[in-house]
């Protein structure tokens, strides 16, 4: 009898623990993250966070406190819970993983144990945030291991998290932390995705930041200069190792396969009353990080097109122009805009891989990270009369040597196809 009590002993302690039971235990150590302006009700924006420290710190997401970060004077933030209210100081963020930590004095929560290993493929998880500023909320769902996709780790969630519960803690059935809530996918209704414990760990064994405004531009600089290193190499040694994937068909054009952290999909249009065949072939890179006012860093996107008309020639290249243009997404800028300069745009005819193209490039540069720049690309081939290849190529938060190189590379990729 004592053995069989034993057994059943252990088999209640391995059961995942009920949504009810974790949400009294855990509330004491969640907290809805604020930024504001002083006025105090008001806020500026809102996520979600959890304490993982006895001495205050809590977890939450860089995008969060990004507008804190841009300008820390005028603005201040605040955590609120079930104990109360508290000042935050900001202590560390990692723009690439999107993850920061900030200290509340006072907080009496208990602090959440961070998993050893990520979560298996198929576990049951909960995640906890507030969605839309409504109130602290529990969502069910399962881990589907790490996306396939992009340069940055994401994990992959079945379970439809909401605006607000940004930064809040994805768990394992011991409380245990496996993850942070980051984001949703556009238009779906349950795909979502959450950072890996891994990346608060080594954010937790940083130095605290000198949170004045230039030091903390500093360490932006940094973290951007880090990461599109790091994205330029990655691409580069996966052009220069090629790909055992079959070429790629768009119309009568061929490209060499790309890397595999581009996201891609192809498309097919006749405009019958222009006499046109249109085929797409569209990528992009994904979870690349984004700052506060200037938007993506290290972010690709491209896509190869093939037109083939069967009437005139003239009026067929008078409307690549027209064509080119509406991929030129590089916006005029206001005189005395504080964070990006005025556009400035080149064209010219060069030969690359074979072909002859007319190049157009345009591009902004950063005010408060000198050297970068968001660049636009279009590249229209002239040596066939009634079909055209184009490609348009869009980086985000990239030095133009990086840009122009990763461009040469993509145009040599491209060539006629068979017919």
């Amino acid at each position: 009898m004592n053995l069989l009590l034993a057994l059943l002993a252990v088999a209640a302690s391995q059961v995942p623990a009920t949504s009810e039971g974790a949400y009294a235990r855990l509330k004491p150590s969640l907290f809805t993250i604020e930024i504001h302006s002083g006025n105090r009700e008001a806020k500026s924006s809102l996520g979600s966070g959890y304490l993982v420290s006895a001495d205050g710190l809590i977890a939450t997401n860089y995008h969060v406190v990004a507008s804190f970060i841009d300008d820390p004077v005028r603005n201040r933030l605040r955590a609120r819970g079930e104990t109360g209210e508290y000042a935050l100081t900001l202590v560390q963020f990692d723009l690439v993983h999107d993850i920061a930590l900030v200290r509340a004095a006072g907080v009496s929560g208990k602090p959440l144990a961070l998993a050893a290993a990520p979560p298996e493929a198929g576990e049951r998880i909960i995640s906890f945030g507030n969605p839309e500023g409504l109130g602290m909320s529990l969502i069910e769902g399962n881990a589907n291991g790490y996306a396939t996709k992009g340069v940055v780790p994401r994990l992959l969630l079945s379970m439809p998290l909401n605006s607000g519960m940004s930064g809040g803690p994805i768990l394992n059935s011991r409380d245990q932390v496996v993850g942070t809530n980051v984001s949703v996918q556009w238009l779906s209704n349950s795909l979502s995705f959450g950072v890996p414990t891994q990346a608060l760990r080594e954010l937790l064994n940083r130095a605290p930041l000198d949170i004045a405004k230039p030091a903390l531009q500093a360490e932006m600089n940094r973290q951007i200069d880090a990461f599109e290193k790091q994205t330029y190499d990655a691409l580069t040694q996966a052009f220069m190792a090629g790909s055992r994937e079959p070429d790629l068909l768009i119309g009568g054009a061929r490209s060499k396969a790309l890397p595999p952290a581009f996201a891609c999909w192809d498309n097919r249009q006749e405009f019958e009353r222009e006499g046109v065949v249109k085929s797409q072939y569209g990528c992009d890179l994904q979870f690349t990080p984004a700052t506060e006012k200037v938007g993506p860093i290290a972010s690709v996107q491209l896509q190869i097109e093939h037109f083939a008309s069967e009437r005139s020639s003239y009026g067929f290249y008078g409307y690549l122009p027209t064509h080119a243009e509406s991929h030129q997404e590089v916006p005029p800028r206001a005189a005395g805009d504080p964070d990006l300069g005025p556009p400035e745009c080149a064209s010219n005819r060069v030969r690359v891989g074979g072909e002859v193209w007319k190049i157009t490039t345009c591009a902004v540069a950063f005010k408060a990270t000198p050297g970068f720049f968001d660049i636009d690309l279009v590249a229209t081939s002239l040596s066939r009369p009634k079909e055209a290849m184009f490609l348009s190529l869009g980086f985000k938060g990239f030095r133009m040597k990086s840009a122009l190189d990763l461009s040469k590379r993509l145009i040599e990729n491209v060539s006629w196809g068979a017919n």
